[in-house]
Parts: structure tokens; C-alpha cells; sequence
């Protein structure tokens, strides 16, 4: 959440709706790093949160292959975290080589049209 220059980052018991740990940063701090300290934090004062933990629900602002492997790999924890469309030309489909009837998003969405 933006407030005034500033941002607000939470992670959350999903079952008791509890806050775990919180920090505010200055709103240009990238959400990625701030989720890597985040869990540093955690790995340091309440491990037991984190070995408890089965998944990590977050926005495509957290989409980061570092990120994912770490939440897995370390920890077992299931990333639930939406893609970023890093498509810098702006189409919303593209082509398969193989096939021209055939197109996919950039979330991996296969449409076959007829022709």
C-alpha cells in the first residue's frame, strides 16, 4: 500500500488474519528486495513461521525467480505469486512457429482460432 511517499509491506497468518512482520519503506524501495529482507527477518527471529508456512500468496510486483527458488528450496513454502507481462512490445498474443492458427499470452495461454 502507498501512502505519502511511502509503502506499507505486511506478511500475513492467512488462517488467524494476524500480521507476522511488517516494515514501511520510502515508496521507490522495489517490493522484491523489501520481500528478501523481509524473510531474512524472519529466518533470524521466528524460523518456526516459516517452517510452518505451506504457501505465499503475493502480487506480481513479488514475481522473481530468486524469490520463488528461496521460498521453495529453503523453506517448502509454495510461491502463489501472479506472472509480470515482460512483453516490451505491448502484443497481448503471440504467435506459435509451428502453427499460424495458434497464438499464446504472456501468462502461457494457448487460443486456437479457425482457419
Amino acid at each position: 500500500m502507498r501512502w505519502f511517499g511511502y509503502k506499507l509491506h505486511l506478511i500475513v497468518d492467512a488462517v488467524y488474519e494476524l500480521p507476522v512482520h511488517f516494515s514501511l519503506t520510502p515508496a521507490h524501495v522495489a517490493d522484491i528486495t523489501e520481500a528478501h529482507r523481509m524473510i531474512d527477518h524472519l529466518e533470524e527471529s521466528r524460523p518456526e513461521m516459516l517452517e510452518h508456512a505451506e504457501t505465499l500468496a503475493a502480487d506480481k510486483a513479488y514475481d522473481d525467480t530468486k524469490l520463488i527458488r528461496r521460498l521453495w528450496d529453503d523453506h517448502q513454502i509454495k510461491p502463489v505469486i501472479d506472472i509480470r507481462n515482460s512483453w516490451k512490445d505491448g502484443e497481448p498474443t503471440r504467435s506459435f512457429t509451428k502453427w499460424e492458427n495458434v497464438v499464446y499470452t504472456y501468462k502461457g495461454k494457448s487460443i486456437v482460432s479457425a482457419r
